[in-house]
């Protein structure tokens, strides 16, 4: 019977100080040796019938194929929305009712259940509600959103119905997820928020903005092609936002944001976000955040806190198969599959359906109809994978992901560490597991282990 052995002493990973700059790639061989061969042998694949044979659609694993753990796996249990990271990485000791927030916003607070900072809005939100400008770095899932989206209902006049705060994003699925955010925390206060972006109707976003929305969240093209007609007006903006500073760059939007800058009023707080601080970024805040306080909860790291790591030795032709007992061993109800190309994530889409597993996708040749028909339904429950390109390693942020799988070995250093953030956010715990094909990316998972401070655990599949 085929059995998944994990090692008894795996351990989330911890956080370390070391930086990404200091990875060097080493010459390996191209190939497993034979004699290292433990993954996968011939009963598996008797077991588990290839995905190009003819089989109804609904054909799932055979039942008798046994996966039984050394150490057993159960879904990782979810904290609530919110709480802290563990206080091995930080201490949070104040509560959000002893910041002295309107009454209004404590009530959308306390509704979603949010009573403890985490580290990154324990630092900011007194410095913003006392009017420094801030350059923050902290990675994804610490809570960044609701650091500057609490204290900026305290700079929005409802009765003004004009944009007084914006926030400048990446992506559409950002904004739209920054907007919701928010309408959930300023649920109580009366404020409008409207998010622009591209891949949707103009005039739809205009009759929002004229309605007085006092938040605007929006990606720069889209702001741009406002301010052109004319309709955004930024007179009365007291505070602006630059949210994934760094992904912003990376996507060539650097003059747009000079653009919008260069039209707001000189009195405002401004605040800036990045994941990662090169030079680029110190140049942009010193030229727009003056007199900044600078707040470093990342120090260009690469931390995967919390998430327990595997990787998974296997021939790439039997690497749906591999999945397939996975997902049936680890009982995966929320997961992420990340895929290098959007062709392989339409090829394993089909894979995946001819064995009765469906599963929601998303890629760049998606229309935004499609890609946000696709997360929602994930979101709703009625997928419990989304298969994903890289563009879900940082643009989307989607909570309460347990397993996250790289069916695609991650080229990029990066990369791999971002994909599996998405998992173990806010404190929780998640389970990374990643294909290997040759002896270079087990080599490269070893560079990474030293660096990221953490174990990634051999996961063995063998026949006894």
């Amino acid at each position: 019977m085929p059995t998944i052995n994990k090692p008894k002493n795996a351990k989330p990973a911890k956080k370390t100080s070391q930086k990404l700059s200091s990875l060097t790639k080493k010459n390996t061989p191209k190939t497993i040796p034979r004699e290292r061969e433990t993954i996968l042998e011939k009963k598996l694949a008797t077991r588990i019938p290839s995905p190009m044979a003819t089989v109804p659609a609904a054909h799932t694993p055979a039942r008798n194929q046994s996966l039984t753990n050394t150490h057993p796996a159960s879904t990782p249990a979810r904290a609530p929305d919110n709480q802290p990271v563990p206080h091995s990485a930080h201490s949070t000791a104040k509560r959000f009712a002893d910041m002295h927030l309107p009454s209004s916003v404590m009530k959308g607070l306390d509704e979603l259940g949010y009573v403890q900072p985490t580290p990154i809005q324990e630092k900011t939100i007194p410095l913003i509600l006392s009017g420094k400008n801030v350059l923050g770095q902290a990675k994804t899932g610490t809570g960044k959103t609701a650091a500057f989206g609490i204290p900026i209902f305290m700079h929005v006049n409802p009765a003004l119905k004009k944009p007084q705060a914006i926030i400048v994003v990446p992506t559409r699925e950002l904004a739209l997820q920054v907007r919701d955010e928010l309408e959930n925390i300023g649920k109580y206060t009366q404020t409008r928020i409207t998010a622009l972006f591209g891949g949707a109707s103009m005039n739809t976003q205009a009759a929002a903005l004229h309605s007085g929305a006092g938040i605007i969240v929006g990606t720069p093209g889209r702001m741009m092609d406002f301010m052109r007609r004319g309709t955004l007006d930024l007179s009365q903006v007291n505070m602006a936002v630059l949210d994934e500073a760094d992904k912003m760059l990376d996507m060539g939007f650097k003059d747009d944001i000079e653009t919008i800058f260069s039209q707001l009023p000189h009195e405002k707080q401004a605040l800036l976000f990045s994941a990662t601080m090169p030079p680029e970024i110190k140049s942009l805040a010193k030229k727009y955040l003056r007199g900044y306080e600078e707040i470093n909860l990342s120090e260009d790291t690469l931390t995967v806190e919390g998430v327990t790591q595997y990787y998974l030795n296997v021939d790439p032709r039997e690497r749906v198969h591999m999945l397939l007992g996975l997902i049936q061993h680890f009982h995966i109800t929320r997961g992420i599959i990340f895929c290098s190309t959007k062709r392989t994530v339409d090829w394993l889409s089909r894979q995946l359906y001819h064995y009765g597993v469906r599963a929601a996708a998303i890629h760049g040749d998606l229309s935004q109809v499609q890609r946000q028909r696709s997360l929602s339904e994930f979101d709703e429950g009625k997928y419990s994978l989304l298969l994903a390109t890289n563009i879900a390693a940082r643009g989307i942020h989607i909570e309460n992901i347990t397993h996250v799988i790289n069916f695609d070995f991650p080229e990029e250093n990066e990369t791999y560490v971002h994909r599996i953030g998405r998992t173990a956010r806010k404190g929780t715990k998640g389970v990374a597991i990643t294909f290997v094909t040759n002896m270079g990316q087990i080599r490269q998972l070893q560079d990474l282990e030293a660096v990221m401070n953490a174990k990634v655990h051999e996961l063995r599949v063998k026949n006894v």
